[in-house]
Formats: C-alpha cells, sequence, structure tokens
C-alpha cells in the first residue's frame, strides 16, 4: 500500500536540519524532547517529563543535555533567584505547638498510625518540615508512610529515602503516586515470575538484572512464553544477562510472539529437540568384542539434531517398506 503526505492546514512546525541530522543517532526520548521544544520552547525538565510522559525528569534532563552538545541548544547563566517572601524554616527549628495548620495534626497523628509507633518529636519536625518547606501535599506523605511501612521500615528517615525515589520518578500529587507505586508493584510480580523461571528467587537478582526484566515487560511487550522461548535457545548460558541478548534480537528483529520467532526456523515443533550425548565409557557403550573405534569419532562435528516429526516419517517409512516386502 503506498502512502502521500496529508495536506496540512498550518498546524506544522519546522524542524532545523540538524534535528534531522541526529534522527539516527538520539534516541525516542531524544527526538520527542526536540520535537516539543520547537513546538512550544518548554525547557523546564519537569514540564517536559509531564507533558511526554517520559518515565522520569532525569531522562528529559537527559534529553536537554543531548541537545545542548549537539548545538540545538544553548545553555543560559542561571540568573539570579529572588528572595522568597519567607524562608523556610529548618526541620529542627519547627515549633509544632505554634502552628495553626490542621494539615499539621491531621498528618503527625496518621503517620504514626501508618508508621506503627509513635515518633519523636524531631521526627514529627522532620515530616512536618517535607510539607512546609517541601511542597509534599499531606495525603502523598501518608501514602509514603504506609508504603515505607510494607516495607518493613518504621522511621521518618526510611520516608526521607522513598520520597527521593517519588521525585525522581516525577511524582507530585496522590494519584501519580497511586500510579507509580502499582507500576512498582507490577514490575515486583513480574520480576518475581522470571526469576523462578530462573529458578532462583526475586531477591536473587541484582539490580541491573531487575532493570533488564522490567524493559522486557515494558518497552519490548514480552509475556512469560517469550522468556521461557529464550531460556531454550540459552541451552547452558540461563544467565539474564544473556537471555537479555536474545530478546533485543528478537525485538530488534520484529519477533514478539513464540510463533513468530519458531517461524524463523530457529526451533521448531514442540521446541524438544532429539539430541545424541557421547557414552562416558566408549567401550562399555560398545559392547563386547567391539574395539572403541567402531564407535563415531568424537571429535567430529555432531550430527545435527532432528524433530520429533522427522523420526516419525522415518519410522512410518520404515514400516511400509516392511509391509511391501
Amino acid at each position: 500500500m503506498a502512502y502521500r503526505l496529508a495536506e496540512q492546514h498550518g498546524d506544522t512546525t519546522a524542524v532545523p536540519q540538524l534535528v534531522m541530522a541526529h534522527l539516527t543517532r538520539a534516541d525516542g526520548d531524544a527526538v520527542r524532547v526536540a520535537l516539543y521544544i520547537l513546538q512550544s520552547g518548554e525547557t523546564d525538565p519537569k514540564a517536559l517529563a509531564k507533558a511526554l510522559g517520559l518515565k522520569s525528569i532525569e531522562a528529559a534532563k537527559r534529553a536537554l543535555q543531548y541537545w545542548a552538545g549537539a548545538g540545538l541548544l544553548v545553555k543560559e547563566r542561571a540568573l539570579p533567584q529572588p528572595e522568597p517572601a519567607s524562608a523556610a524554616v529548618p526541620a529542627e527549628q519547627i515549633d509544632l505547638s505554634t502552628l495553626n495548620d490542621p494539615n499539621v495534626a491531621v498528618l503527625c497523628t496518621e503517620a504514626e498510625a501508618h508508621l506503627g509507633q509513635a515518633l519523636s518529636r524531631s521526627g514529627l519536625q522532620r515530616l512536618v518540615g517535607y510539607y512546609l518547606n517541601d511542597g509534599w501535599p499531606p495525603d502523598v506523605l501518608l501514602l509514603c508512610c504506609a508504603e515505607v511501612a510494607a516495607q518493613g521500615q518504621h522511621t521518618v528517615a526510611a520516608v526521607g529515602r522513598e520520597l527521593e525515589c517519588w521525585q525522581a520518578a516525577g511524582v507530585e500529587t496522590g494519584e501519580e503516586a497511586e500510579r507509580y507505586l502499582a507500576q512498582k508493584r507490577a514490575r515486583e510480580r513480574w520480576c518475581a515470575q522470571v526469576a523462578a523461571l530462573f529458578g532462583i528467587t526475586a531477591n536473587d537478582l541484582t539490580r541491573w538484572e531487575r532493570t533488564a526484566i522490567a524493559k522486557w515487560r515494558e518497552e519490548w511487550h514480552f509475556d512469560a512464553d517469550m522468556v521461557e522461548e529464550a531460556l531454550l535457545h540459552a541451552e547452558a548460558s540461563r544467565t539474564v544477562r544473556y537471555v537479555n541478548g536474545i530478546l533485543r534480537s528478537w525485538y530488534a528483529q520484529g519477533l514478539t510472539t513464540v510463533a513468530a520467532v519458531r517461524g524463523k526456523g530457529q526451533l521448531t515443533g514442540s521446541n524438544i529437540l532429539v539430541t545424541r550425548r557421547p557414552p562416558k565409557n566408549r567401550a562399555a557403550a560398545a559392547g563386547p568384542g567391539v574395539l572403541p573405534a567402531a564407535l563415531p569419532d568424537q571429535t567430529q562435528a555432531p550430527a545435527p539434531a532432528r524433530s520429533w516429526n522427522a523420526i516419525l516419517d522415518e519410522a512410518l517409512e520404515g514400516m511400509n517398506d516392511a509391509y511391501k516386502g
């Protein structure tokens, strides 16, 4: 089927030749960021990540750095920031008794309930500081407390570490926090499922392996059947890194299902091939009175594996020959 460019009605954006020259080198996020900047002029990483649905603000920052190096963007000198109307009070100096904000009382009470223990004065001050100084909404803070407690941690310090992860992922609202947690739990279930296929537990996976396994599902859209198929191809090299290479190759070829992989002729039938393993004791395998030299030379290349269909065809031919005889 042939295509042609549809008529445009004034809704076009000029794309510099510089961007066109980098199409084969820039990744998908970088290209999307460049086109969005050309259309809107927006260069704030947080706004770009939200508008384009990027995985994190860091992805937007990397794209901005890429285009700055390519010459599409120019770094500006940081302008002096105006003094805030009221400077943030350090957490240790927050006087909880004089705060009239009703959210503070609710936050402190509910946080202790979620964390399952009474918090010290310094812990409460630090928690309230996340709300007053860092701008975290109370509902997001309470969600974070519940998540930290589910992980077996019960301190405000653990809440702070978790908030850093949420901030890097672009979480700002309660809805975004719920979506982030749902994706996180789905990723944990997927890692556990894949780890079982490798005969290990999810706790045995390294950080790199977890990232690679998440990519199989979230970016390449492979399911457990494809992972099992890749393990068959891996044979003795049953490592996450080796299987990652197999799946990467299939993704590059557009092979997204087991049927498509088998259709390439790499494996046939049920993927169970008949192989012949040489006996450990050649003389014993040959039987009494037969010299070991009578067996095939094990230094030669082994005979190609045959599928069950080929073996069945040969058996049927033998039966037909016997019947005719």
